[in-house]
């Protein structure tokens, strides 16, 4: 179960300590912690985390197994709007990726202005080329809008695993840090720029995501 904690500026979103699989309770719960955030006045960071392994392990698939065609484009698109309402936050945003980042995960980690990943373990990975799955217009255009060429054409083709490390080499993250000082590292990072949150922020960041703020209906 997700939950929120907040130290001065600060806010801290933790996904929780299993296999954080965004599943359509996951939506309901992260939109309603993001609305107390956004709702905070004055000067704010978000960083969100995971408590286990997985930072996020992507869509509920056994759940999109067992349902009709119209419930599966409604449930992806309910946790889209995670992904959107990351994207375009009226505050700064910082990911401290504490181990796997798959699939959606992975859009999560994207989502957000910054994003700090455990060095020693866990992966960022799209997956969808080995699941004979394809990407919606909607993600695509967020990994058109944050990965550089040559990242996401491996990214998405071969779907690779990429470490920590790699993912700084490869400009998927900013930085890595070790287990005990992922959480620090990520505050440092955001705390900064606290000041700029509000409405003007959104707006800055729906100029610069226009094609994802229109895909994704925001």
């Amino acid at each position: 179960m997700a939950n929120l904690t907040k130290t001065e500026e600060v806010f801290v979103i933790d996904f929780g300590d299993d296999e954080n699989v965004t599943t359509d309770s996951w939506g309901v719960e992260i939109n309603d912690l993001l609305d107390e955030v956004e709702a905070a006045e004055g000067p704010k960071v978000l960083v969100t985390t995971g408590s286990g392994k997985h930072y996020s392990n992507g869509l509920d698939v056994p759940y999109m197994t067992s349902v009709e065609r119209d419930e599966i484009s409604a449930y992806v698109k309910r946790i889209e709007k995670v992904v959107s309402r990351l994207m375009l936050f009226p505050a700064p945003t910082v990911a401290a990726v504490n181990g796997h980042a798959f699939g959606m995960g992975a859009f999560l980690v994207l989502a957000h202005d910054q994003s700090v990943m455990r060095e020693d373990r866990g992966y960022f990975c799209l997956p969808e080329v080995h699941l004979q799955m394809s990407f919606p217009r909607s993600l695509m255009s967020v990994l058109q809008a944050t990965l550089p060429n040559d990242t996401r054409r491996r990214a998405v083709l071969t779907g690779h695993r990429f470490s920590g490390p790699e993912c700084v080499e490869a400009g998927v993250v900013d930085a890595v840090a070790s287990a005990d000082d992922l959480i620090e590292t990520a505050i440092a990072r955001g705390r900064p720029h606290g000041g700029s949150a509000g409405p003007n922020l959104g707006v800055i960041k729906r100029q610069l995501f226009a094609e994802v703020a229109e895909c994704l209906g925001a």
